[in-house]
């Protein structure tokens, strides 16, 4: 290591200093172009500088959307020479083997850049010989999960059999099942095999799979989310529950699940909205009837309920507050604390 003082130090710290202040005159450029565009924005195309001769040509792939039942998730394929409109079932080539899905999606260009993976082609238009079998083997995948659940009792193996599920042709027969933790399955497979004549896959799935594969009604008394619309499962915290006076009872804001509702998310960012335009519990302010502090938050309504020095409550919009600088961190004798909002 070089000791402070050397000539290789210094010019270290030149270079770092060099590349400080370059990179201060370009935020500062950066800054004044996103000015002079005058929409306010940060990304559109008027923030940008218009160069004659530098359009950016990126290379476009022709894609379709499909869907795969039991699933919301649109997934992209290369048509290929296939003429499709929305609503056609095809039979498609995925890392799991062929299946049939539905288009969601008619063919359009895209940027490849935006698209992940390698891109499957669709083999072809599903014929109605490949549709009546789909369907046959869709009626038997129940007697199909009665014959696993046997098998698991047999085995003694602590899983709980969820699903099975077929491919387009019966060649694959997929077991969804759950536990609480790791089950060595090997013999079962094994015995499955042997048992229905095909490819055997066992698919560890967590609570959330579960309840989105058996389906249910939710709290609201509409089908859960997670399994008729839902792409992809929403990140839940319990801040979300919080900026919501969401009573934290896992009876009220779990779902079928047992975890977390997915639609807390839904309108947290409304709620973290309202609450930075509205002042503090126990703030204190002045309103046209006298001082006092804030009392309560009424957030659907966007407004607070202000206890007066002289104890009654009156509601108020945040337009008609002035606000003192200061908390009240303790409420004086015989008047109860600050409490949170009560909307739900």
């Amino acid at each position: 290591m070089a000791k402070v003082g050397d000539e290789s130090t210094h010019d270290f710290y030149a270079e770092a200093r060099a590349r400080f202040k370059q990179r201060i005159t370009l935020s500062n450029k950066r800054s004044a172009m996103f000015a002079e565009a005058g929409c306010g924005c940060d990304g559109c195309e008027c923030a940008l500088p218009q160069v004659e001769g530098a359009e950016i040509d990126l290379p476009e792939l022709q894609v379709t959307g499909v869907r795969f039942r039991d699933s919301s998730r649109t997934y992209y394929f290369a048509p290929g020479a296939h003429e499709l409109s929305a609503g056609d079932r095809v039979v498609v080539e995925t890392e799991r083997g062929s299946d049939i899905g539905v288009v969601v999606i008619a063919p359009h260009q895209v940027a490849a850049a935006t698209l992940e993976g390698e891109l499957k082609p669709i083999v072809r238009v599903a014929t109605e010989v490949d549709l009546d079998l789909s369907e046959s083997l869709q009626g038997q995948q129940g007697e199909a999960l009665k014959i696993f659940a046997q098998k698991v009792r047999d085995h003694k193996l602590p899983m709980k059999p969820v699903k099975a599920e077929y491919n387009h042709d019966g060649s694959r027969l997929t077991f969804y099942f759950s536990s609480n933790g790791r089950v060595d399955f090997r013999q079962l497979v094994r015995d499955l095999a042997s048992w229905f004549r095909c490819r055997i896959e066992l698919r560890q799935i967590g609570p959330r799979d579960e309840a989105r594969l058996i389906g249910s009604l939710g709290k609201c008394g509409r089908p859960l989310c997670c399994s008729t619309w839902l792409p992809q499962f929403a990140d839940v915290t319990m801040t979300m529950a919080k900026n919501q006076d969401i009573s934290h009872n896992p009876m009220k804001n779990s779902g079928a699940c047992g975890k977390l509702l997915c639609c807390l998310s839904y309108e947290d960012a409304f709620y973290r909205e309202v609450r930075r335009s509205l002042p503090r519990l126990g703030q204190i302010v002045t309103t046209e009837r006298g001082p006092g502090y804030v009392h309560a938050l009424n957030l659907l309504r966007e407004s607070v309920t202000v206890r007066l020095d002289a104890g009654e409550d009156i509601e108020c919009s945040v337009a008609d507050l002035i606000i003192v600088k200061g908390e009240r961190v303790n409420a004086p004798q015989g008047r109860r604390q600050p409490r949170r909002d009560t909307t739900r």
